[in-house]
């Protein structure tokens, strides 16, 4: 064989081999979750009380659970402190990636319900912007695979606790945990009802629409969404995908009417997929923020006006 064609096939092999490379990591990307959320999800082995303050009619603590797979998840649990004889409503949130279990101290007033809402299990840098994002895909990937089973443990927790009534055990995914709510509660039947707030589908369209401000030029973002979407498993987390199985059991879906940061587009997918009963509240104004505190108030009125009614 003559040099030049020595070299074309071992170019060719070689390219071939690139191809079949990628070809492999996409497949590794997109696999199946179920049965890395089965390898989290475990026996509650340990519950430790980190701090605990009472104020206001409630008492508020954080506690670190801890299962037979190693997986720990810290939460903040919000009570009335007035004794009861009747089993209370428990009441489940998963908010943004920053808030975590600061989510509790949006209800102040819990009104006779116990109120819980978790830290993610991400061990990476919250706090990174821009190219630095790309350092923490696998922490990031780590936290998606986590978080469902995080739930769960939260709900074996919940359902142990002589104050709560195991037929009235409640979630909501507001914004970023609107997919993860959506999973775990279409994996563990005790979610008695899921509630989505300021959340949609189609993960490909939220990333593309975020990054609209910080990557006009659509030559750019259109390709950087796609990557987005591929490294964090978006199509395999999607939460379209998996809101038919929480039927029978109902979904409220409250949403903004002007909302910034969750394409209309998103929320039509997410709610067209959502199977009966099915309720959808629209609220006045933009997405939730932190500093939108009467975004957040009308919110909280809108789900403890009906948590605890069946």
């Amino acid at each position: 064989m003559r040099r030049g064609a020595l070299a074309h096939h071992t170019l060719l092999g070689i390219a071939l081999l690139e191809v079949a490379a990628i070809g492999a990591l996409v497949l590794w990307l997109l696999r199946d979750p179920e049965p890395v959320f089965d390898a989290h999800t475990g026996a509650l082995t340990q519950v430790d009380t980190l701090e605990s303050v009472e104020g206001d009619g409630h008492r508020e603590s954080v506690i670190r659970l801890t299962n037979d797979t190693g997986l720990i998840v810290t939460l903040a649990v919000r009570r009335p402190i007035a004794s009861t004889t009747s089993p209370r409503p428990a009441f489940l949130i998963l908010g943004g990636a920053e808030r975590g279990r600061g989510a509790a101290k949006l209800l102040a007033d819990t009104r006779g319900t116990i109120v819980a809402a978790i830290d993610y299990p991400f061990d990476g840098d919250l706090k990174a912007k821009g190219l630095a994002v790309l350092a923490q895909v696998p922490a990031i990937r780590r936290a998606f695979y986590a978080t469902p089973p995080a739930v769960t443990l939260v709900l074996d927790y919940l359902r142990r606790d002589p104050e709560v009534d195991p037929a009235r055990m409640e979630l909501m995914g507001a914004s970023f945990g609107a997919p993860f709510a959506t999973i775990a509660a279409a994996r563990d039947s005790r979610v008695t009802r899921l509630w989505i707030a300021h959340g949609g589908g189609r993960p490909y369209l939220m990333i593309e629409s975020g990054l609209r401000r910080d990557v006009p030029n659509a030559l750019f973002r259109v390709p950087l969404a796609a990557l987005g979407t591929l490294l964090v498993s978006g199509p395999r987390f999607a939460p379209e995908h998996w809101i038919d199985r929480v039927a029978p059991r109902p979904v409220v879906m409250l949403n903004a009417t002007q909302d910034e940061r969750i394409p209309p587009a998103a929320v039509q997918a997410l709610w067209d997929a959502a199977q009966a009963p099915k309720e959808q509240i629209w609220i006045d104004g933009p997405h939730m923020l932190g500093s939108r505190p009467q975004i957040l108030q009308a919110i909280v009125d809108s789900v403890m006006s009906r948590v605890g009614s069946r």
